[in-house]
Order: C-alpha cells, then sequence, then structure tokens
C-alpha cells in the first residue's frame, strides 16, 4: 500500500510540474531473449512461473517489460551457463563478475547491476576469523567463480593455501559446510546472508573481493540489448524513486520475499485527475520531497555502516578531522590506540556521529597550511599507546578530503604503524654505537657478553673464543703522522674487523690500538671450536695486512699480533680467558708480530698441518690425488634441478684432507688458479657429457675472487667453451659475497663480461657475510644458495628461521633462484619447502659422488629397470 502511494505521490508532482505531459516508454521491437537461470537464492532464481525471479531476475523483467521483450529461461549450473553463453546458446547471463579474462568471450553493459562483495561462511564453533585462519582449511567455493579464482591464485601469494573444493552450486557449497565435508564455504553477500541461516552457518569477518555485478552476453552479439539496459539503469539509479530501488526494498531482508514478482503497481489517468486540487498537489509533493530525502538519507547511512564495518577490519589507523581538527570519524584500530570512545551501533561515516568531536591531533596545527592548499603530507611519527602507554612510529599520510564544490572540508589521516621496523633500526644503530671513536661495543658490553657466552658453554657444553688484537708499530704512527691520523687507521681496522665476522660475534676496542673479539656458536667439540676460531684469527690478520690503510695521503700498511683463547664448559672464567688471550698477544709480539699464538698446545700442531699441505697440495696437482665429485641439487617437485662439482683430496699418507682446509691455502697462494682451471675443464666435459644423456640441468662450480678479478680470466673462458663445444648458458660460477668489496664496479663487468658467454652466477654462502643489498642488485646475480650454518639450526632456532625467512622472501621480491646447502634431515626439507625454497642440496638427498658414479647412475635411471 505505501509503495503505490508513494507511486501515486511521485506521478502526481510530475504531472503537475510537468503539465500533464504523457510520459509512457516507447517501446522497442520486439525480441525474445533467452536467459540463462543458476540457482542463486535472494540473487537470482527462477520463479514458478519460469520467468527470472530475485533481485536481478525482477530488474530485468522490468527492463524487459519497458523494452518490450520476451524472456524465456534456461535453467542451468554456474559452470553450464557459463559454457552457454560462450557458445551462444544463451543471449544474456545475469550475475556475471566482469575479469579480464572474460572480457575476452563476453561483452558486458557500462553500469553495473549491484555491488557486491565475497563473504566467508562458517558452522558455529569453527575458529575462523581472519584470511590467515583458512590456511589448510577445507573453502567450498563455486566453480568457475570470480571467488575461486581469487582463492587459487591470489591467497597462496599471501602465505595463505586453503584445500579449495569446487562445487557446482552455492547450496551444495552450503550443504557440504553444514555436513562438516567443508570447513567454510565462500559465497556473496547477497546469496550467503539470505541462506546461511537455513543451513545453521554464520558469517564471519572476513570480507574481500568487492565486485559489481552485470548481465553478460556473448562475444559480439547483443550490443543493442546491452545499450538498453545501460540506458535504464542509468535512469534508474538517479531516480531514488525508481523502480530499480523499489526492487532493492523488496528484497533488502532475506525473509522478505515478493508476493508478485511480476505485477506493476497500477495506476491511471483518472486516479491523477481526481487529485486535482492545487493545494493537495503542493502537500503532496511536500510529503513526497520529505520521504525521499528520508529515505536518501537511510541509504547513505547503510552505505556509511558497510564501509565502515570494512575500515574497522584493516590494521591501518584512520580518523577524518574537520577544520578545527575535531575527530568527525576514526576506524576501530584508531579509537582503540588512542582510547577514543567506542562508536554507535548506529554509527557510520558520518562527520559528528561515528566518533563525536574529540581532539585527537590527527592532523598537527603546523599541517594544516600545507593541506588547506591541497597538499599531501607523508611522515613518519611517533605516538603513545592509550592502552599501554608504549610508543609506536608509524608512517603517515594526511590528505585533504574536498567537498563536492572544491573546497577542502575534511582531513583525512592514515597511520602505517612501523614500530617493528623502527626497533630493529636502532637496535643495530644502539649496538654499533658504544665506543665514541669506532662505533664498535666497550669493555664493559664485551665482558658481560663473555660472562654469557661462558654460562652457554657450561649449560650447553657449547664453544667460543676470545681473540685480542694488538697492531704493530701504531705508536710510531701516532708520533710520526699525528693523532688525527691514528684515528682514521682505528676507525679502519674497526670497519674491516666487522665486516669479517659473524653479526653474532663482538668485536670492541677495549683501549688504545687494542681491540677484542668473542667469538661464539663455535663447534663444541673443542678441538674442531680450535681449529675454527685459529681460522677466523688467521682470515682477520690477513685482512688488515693484505691491503693498505690510506689515512691522509700517505698509505701505510698495518699488521696485527693476535692471541687466542678457547672458551668451553669447564673452562676459564672472563677475567682469566681475557688474561689467557693477552698472554698469547704478548708472545706474538715477542715473535716479532703479524701472526697469532694460540693459548692452547695444539697450535703447534696446526702449524705443522699448513707447512705439509701446502707443499704437498703442490705435488697433487695434475695427479689422481686430486678428484672432482659432483653433488646434486633437487627441486621442491622432486625433479633434479642442478648439480654442483666439488673438489676432492685424498692424501697418500693423511687420507682425505677437508676442502675447509685445503681450498682457503690454495687461495693464499697461487695454487687456486691452478685448482679453478681444472675445475673449468671437468665442468665442460661433464656437461658434454650430461648433455649426451639427455640431462640439461646446469652444473655449479666455485670461483675464487681472486681468479674472478684477473684480467685475462674472460677470455680464458671464452676459449675453453669454443674449444670444448661445453655450453655456457648452463654453467654457473658460484662465488663468495665478499668478491665486489674492492670495487663493486670493476666486478660487476667483469660478471657481464662473463654472461654475455651465457654464464650465470650464484652467491654461495649467502647469510654468512654482510651483502649490501644495494650493491647486490647492481650484479647479476642469477641465484643465492643459503650458507649450510643457517640451515643447520632449522626449523627449531628462532634466529635461523627469522634470517632463512628474510632471505627467502628477500629473493622472492627481487626474482632470485634460492638453493639451500646443507639439508640432512626431513624437517628441514619440509620447513624450506613450506617457506619457497626453490632447490635444496645435502646428505638428506644425495651425497657427493665420483662424476662418473653419477653419470652411471643417469643411465641406469633412463635405461629404467633391467
Amino acid at each position: 500500500m505505501k509503495t503505490r502511494f508513494r507511486s501515486i505521490i511521485a506521478r502526481t508532482c510530475l504531472f503537475f510540474l510537468l503539465g500533464l505531459a504523457g510520459l509512457a516508454p516507447h517501446p522497442s521491437r520486439a525480441t525474445t531473449l533467452t536467459i540463462g537461470i543458476s540457482d542463486m537464492g535472494p540473487l537470482l532464481s527462477a520463479a514458478p512461473n519460469g520467468q527470472p525471479d530475485g533481485v536481478l531476475g525482477n530488474i530485468l523483467s522490468e527492463i524487459a517489460r519497458q523494452e518490450g521483450w520476451t524472456l524465456k529461461t534456461d535453467p542451468c549450473e554456474w559452470q553450464d551457463c557459463l559454457r552457454k553463453l560462450r557458445d551462444g546458446d544463451i543471449d544474456l547471463l545475469p550475475a556475471v563478475s566482469l575479469t579480464s579474462d572474460r572480457t575476452a568471450f563476453f561483452d558486458y553493459h557500462q553500469t553495473p547491476v549491484l555491488q557486491t562483495w565475497t563473504r566467508i561462511y562458517i558452522r558455529p564453533g569453527e575458529n575462523i576469523r581472519s584470511i590467515q585462519d583458512l590456511n589448510g582449511r577445507r573453502l567450498a567455493a563455486l566453480a568457475g567463480s570470480a571467488e575461486y579464482g581469487y582463492l587459487a591464485t591470489l591467497l597462496p601469494g599471501l602465505g595463505v593455501r586453503p584445500h579449495l573444493v569446487p562445487v557446482d552450486t552455492l547450496i551444495q557449497g552450503f550443504q557440504l559446510a553444514q555436513a562438516g565435508q567443508a570447513d567454510a564455504v565462500a559465497s556473496d553477500f547477497f546469496f550467503g546472508n539470505a541462506t546461511a541461516t537455513q543451513y545453521g552457518l554464520a558469517a564471519t569477518p572476513i570480507i574481500f573481493l568487492p565486485s559489481g555485478i552485470y548481465y553478460a552476453a556473448p562475444k559480439g552479439r547483443n550490443a543493442a540489448i546491452l545499450r538498453a539496459i545501460d540506458r535504464r539503469l542509468g535512469a534508474w539509479k538517479a531516480d531514488s524513486d525508481s523502480v530499480y530501488y523499489r526492487i532493492l526494498t523488496r528484497w533488502d531482508s532475506p525473509r522478505m520475499r515478493p508476493t508478485d514478482t511480476t505485477a506493476a503497481a497500477g495506476y491511471g489517468p483518472a486516479a491523477l485527475v481526481a487529485a486535482g486540487l492545487a493545494a493537495l498537489v503542493a502537500l503532496a509533493c511536500a510529503g513526497y520531497l520529505w520521504l525521499r530525502a528520508r529515505r536518501q538519507a537511510k541509504r547513505l547511512r547503510a552505505a556509511g555502516h558497510r564501509l565502515a564495518v570494512v575500515l574497522d577490519h584493516i590494521d591501518d589507523l584512520i580518523c577524518i578531522e574537520d577544520g578545527d581538527r575535531q575527530c568527525q570519524y576514526a576506524n576501530r584500530p584508531f579509537r582503540e590506540f588512542f582510547g577514543l570512545p567506542e562508536a554507535p551501533p548506529s554509527a557510520a561515516i558520518d562527520p559528528g556521529q561515528a566518533t563525536g568531536p574529540v581532539r585527537t591531533d590527527g592532523v598537527a596545527a603546523a599541517d594544516l597550511p600545507a593541506l588547506e592548499r591541497g597538499e599531501r603530507i607523508v611522515a613518519q611519527e611517533r605516538r603513545p599507546s592509550a592502552r599501554t602507554g608504549r610508543v609506536h612510529t608509524f608512517q603517515s599520510v594526511k590528505m585533504p578530503l574536498r567537498d563536492p564544490d572544491g573546497a577542502n572540508g575534511m582531513f583525512c589521516t592514515i597511520l602505517t604503524d612501523i614500530t617493528a621496523r623502527v626497533q630493529a633500526e636502532d637496535l643495530a644503530r644502539h649496538n654499533a654505537s658504544h665506543d665514541p671513536l669506532t662505533g664498535l661495543p666497550n669493555r664493559i658490553l664485551l665482558l658481560d657478553r663473555l660472562e654469557r657466552t661462558l654460562l652457554d658453554a657450561r649449560l650447553e657444553a657449547g664453544c667460543g673464543a676470545v681473540l685480542v688484537l694488538d697492531l704493530d708499530g701504531f705508536k710510531k704512527l701516532n708520533d710520526s703522522r699525528s693523532h688525527a691520523i691514528g684515528d682514521q687507521v682505528l676507525k679502519e681496522v674497526a670497519r674491516r674487523l666487522k665486516e669479517h665476522t659473524l653479526e653474532r660475534d663482538t668485536v670492541s676496542r677495549i683501549s688504545g690500538d687494542e681491540f677484542m673479539v668473542l667469538l661464539t656458536r663455535l663447534d663444541a667439540a673443542p678441538e674442531a671450536g680450535a681449529r675454527q676460531a685459529l681460522k677466523i684469527a688467521e682470515r682477520l690478520r690477513r685482512v688488515l695486512a693484505s691491503t693498505p690503510l690510506e689515512p691522509g695521503e700517505q698509505a701505510c700498511v698495518f699488521t696485527a699480533s693476535i692471541g687466542l683463547t678457547l672458551l668451553h664448559a669447564g673452562g676459564a672464567t672472563a677475567g682469566d680467558a681475557i688474561r689467557e688471550a693477552d698472554l698469547a698477544m704478548q708472545r706474538a709480539k715477542q715473535l716479532g708480530g703479524n701472526q697469532t699464538v694460540f693459548y692452547d698446545h695444539t697450535l703447534q700442531t696446526e702449524f705443522e698441518q699448513r707447512l705439509w699441505m701446502e707443499k704437498d697440495l703442490t705435488l697433487a696437482l695434475n695427479t689422481s690425488q686430486l678428484a672432482m665429485h659432483i653433488q646434486p641439487q633437487y627441486a621442491r617437485d622432486g625433479r633434479i634441478s642442478g648439480a654442483e662439482l666439488l673438489a676432492r683430496w685424498t692424501h697418500p699418507g693423511h687420507g682425505p684432507v677437508s676442502p675447509a682446509l685445503f681450498i682457503p691455502l690454495a687461495e693464499e697462494t697461487s695454487l687456486i688458479n691452478h685448482l679453478t682451471y681444472w675445475s673449468l675443464d671437468v665442468a665442460c666435459r661433464t656437461l658434454l657429457d650430461l648433455q649426451g644423456l639427455d640431462e640439461t640441468y646446469p652444473v655449479s662450480i666455485n670461483i675464487s675472487p681472486k681468479v674472478l678479478m684477473d684480467p685475462g680470466f674472460g677470455e680464458a673462458v671464452r676459449g675453453l667453451l669454443k674449444r670444448t663445444g661445453a655450453p655456457g648458458n648452463r654453467m654457473i660460477f658460484e662465488i663468495t659475497e665478499g668478491v665486489w668489496i674492492q670495487d663493486v664496479e670493476v666486478t660487476a663487468r667483469r660478471m657481464r663480461e662473463l654472461n654475455r658467454l651465457g654464464i650465470r652466477f650464484s652467491i654461495d654462502d649467502f647469510g654468512t657475510g654482510y651483502s649490501n643489498l644495494s650493491c647486490l642488485m647492481r650484479l647479476p646475480i642469477f641465484e643465492l644458495k643459503i650458507d649450510q650454518s643457517l640451515i643447520r639450526n632449522l626449523p627449531d632456532d628462532p634466529d635461523s628461521i627469522a634470517i632463512a625467512r628474510l632471505i627467502l622472501a628477500m629473493a622472492g621480491q627481487l626474482d632470485f633462484w634460492v638453493v639451500a646447502e646443507g639439508v640432512e634431515d626431513e624437517a628441514q626439507a619440509d620447513f624450506l619447502a613450506r617457506h619457497g625454497c626453490d632447490a635444496m642440496q645435502g646428505y638428506l638427498l644425495a651425497r657427493p659422488m665420483p662424476i662418473g658414479n653419477w653419470l652411471d647412475a643417469v643411465r641406469q635411471r633412463r635405461a629404467g629397470p633391467s
């Protein structure tokens, strides 16, 4: 009755204002359209008389009535409907989302019929409250729908991988969720809200994929039909009292159903003329305009409420303020952080309703002039939480919100919490700024860490070491070239020590030209830990002596005397450890400086080993003592994605010698050149042998930084590839992170020269050094190899987990291939696979073996079972 009364009032006003002009629509020529109908509840269905029903069906029926079309329905499952539309078996299909894929097969009108979104529905008691909760859960979704495509392709990029259950109809999806055969069901808002209670399901806060709903036609057909739909929708949406809004009102509540979807409100000229008195007409018009304004306000409040619900479920803090900097709206995260009163249930995004005028200083007074000029302000701010009192750091964006006439009526502030990132940066700066000159920790902090290292050694039977370094002849420099020059030398020494130790270790300046290094997490076995510590000490000694320091205008070379003592369970106290290392350093001074003395009887054994290795490695070249082994790498799908060639030395008297011993020794001498070119020759022959067996994965070899930077290396590689015919594009050179330390531009040119031969580059032992990411991006890098020291403690060590995930996430963003070294158990492999590691290498998958054995295994595998 109300609908009929409103219609009469509207028509009366129009007739009064237009002088009773005839406004009847002009019917189009007779057209019969076949409409595909997939049961979608209140959104779309077929009425008992066979005509389209539901919101979309009623709207289409009204357009057909006014255009003079005849509608025939063809009930079908959704996937079948899409196929029929693509094949031209039906003329129109309602409820189609507009996607880039579908525009290749379908034509759409311009004005969407409805705006909707997708919501997740669950059985009461299911713990699904956020997108992340969908990970690993069974989720029913309509096959072929935009929702299904979104869930299948975009959610995995967020680290969320539900088990999708495709269904032919949404009703089937709700039935599966009701029966427990699915944990949740994804549905558009209209259908889901109307259907969920029938199956005992509840709506969750998870809302995504806002989209428009259209009527779609086969590609290249029914353009006039689509234009007519656009014309009717455009006119109806501009008139708040049109039949479009009356249809939406009828279907507004899921419990309401139209009693007669085909009947139209009837009125005639006689009824209108009967109300011909001017006073009555004026009164009717006034009442109509009042009702229209009231309906518009109601719709605006409803739209504002829906938007407020969405904004309340995002992480950013959002506030809208007026010109007096009074808060007129704030979303839930903003209110909770600043302690604002909760918005009333009826509040929407409407100035003065959602929060009420409260001063929050979202926009500072100093910001107002720029905002009033229409400028956008991006800054970093610190704000205290009203709930916890803790100060958070935000990335803030402030912008003016213009009125329809172009004036700046409101200002919006969006705050993104970056506290965790800033705290990590502040902590790094703090740990590097204890000593005013060098930025290293001072003696007090080092003693504290030393005490903790000793305690860890006692509790966990671990091992550490203390190094004391004293510069040889530093006093002479200070006396001859001023203390300012001496300070520059100390800063450079500090930089080199930090650069060539791990982040977990502590480098400290304890006095004058004396430095101390605390090494942690060495091998628990004292002998192995001692070898590691001695290796690091020797590396630091060489780093200081290898390249001249250049304070001022005159370069100078400095050496260091290093004393070393081991920390282990049952060992000395912190004071004793420092005394032992200092005594060893004094002994190094007495022996002439520029050497390392170990406060341990094993030192002599280590020196003797070094002597015989250097001599015997020279004799081993070009003999059967040196052999190349191969270790395959496996991708996540189990296929072989590559292989690494590894040099092995079997000494006739001492047996197998670890590459960790003889490779660094070769690096210090010219022997590394012989080893490198021998490795390249073996790699070329191996690639050709694999190619003959139709194995096309790449082969990696380790390239010394010293050899890579040799000016003639690129031409030598070119000649080798040409001579052997080996494919350069299946060869990967593994280099360490320190290769570009001296000159990144020269390194980049050398690598690009080899790139032109097809050779790719891999950063070996990634994560153990201090790569400058800006330098890394300037180099033609293809692959990162995560060092086995980071893999060893997965998936139990929080530090290793954090570093591994950081490397994998960074590599994914930069499009690097990632290989994990040293994978030895299933738990490590499962962790790496879950977090997107491309390939793995280690004893779990395959041990290194002679190349001939590997080729035999390939032949047997290709031959199949005998």
